[in-house]
């Protein structure tokens, strides 16, 4: 079986799964949005001067590319991380479920504040240094969050009944997770060299 083949057998055979991640992403994005909106006058005029700050140093070209890099990795293998860990608990389930409206709550939060401050500049501001990275972030999120949810539901309900041993389960589930750990790699390098030449270019 191709890879083609295997990757639509897997999507199908757990589109239910990838149903509710998307639709809990999308929730904590609608929420963030929405507590974007309910910023009380200092919190709000702290953030945009942070926003300042980073568009400073964007026209100035002063962004460090390799700190960048290292910092964005670093939260995003955390996530890995953390969901790989979940999915190895009996409790795991709703608590995969819980960092991806977290992720999708953080990221309608920025999303809205950028248009609520910076107005139609804030779609372009969006566009150039938050939304290409996360596209990558993102789904790869879905995929380790499924593969997570999967493996916990196998510890609780399959493992006495599955002709996979617990040894061989793991082994393939954690490779899975490593893999998707290499992946974020491109939505570091991503965020740390290509969003701020872009958003250089044009705030020069």
């Amino acid at each position: 079986m191709g890879v083609k083949a295997r990757f639509k057998r897997h999507l199908v055979e757990n589109r239910w799964q990838y149903l509710i991640v998307v639709l809990l992403f999308l929730l904590g994005i609608l929420l963030g949005g929405f507590k974007a909106n309910q910023l009380d006058g200092a919190v709000k005029g702290h953030l945009s001067q942070l926003v300042d700050h980073f568009l400073q140093q964007g026209a100035e070209g002063s962004l460090n590319g390799p700190s960048l890099f290292l910092h964005a990795f670093l939260n995003q293998a955390r996530t890995v991380l953390l969901v790989w860990f979940l999915g190895m608990t009996v409790i795991g389930l709703p608590l995969i479920m819980a960092v991806v409206f977290i992720r999708g709550f953080s990221l309608g939060f920025t999303i809205g504040f950028l248009f609520q401050d910076r107005a139609g500049a804030g779609i372009l501001i969006s566009l150039l240094s938050v939304v290409p990275q996360n596209l990558v972030y993102i789904l790869f999120l879905f995929a380790c969050s499924v593969m997570a949810m999967n493996f916990s539901l196998y510890l609780v309900r399959y493992r006495s009944t599955s002709a996979v041993p617990l040894g061989t389960a793991l082994m393939t589930y954690s490779l899975v997770m490593f893999l998707c750990l290499l992946a974020v790699l491109g939505g570091a390098l991503i965020e740390a060299y290509l969003c701020p030449w872009l958003l250089g270019l044009v705030l020069s």
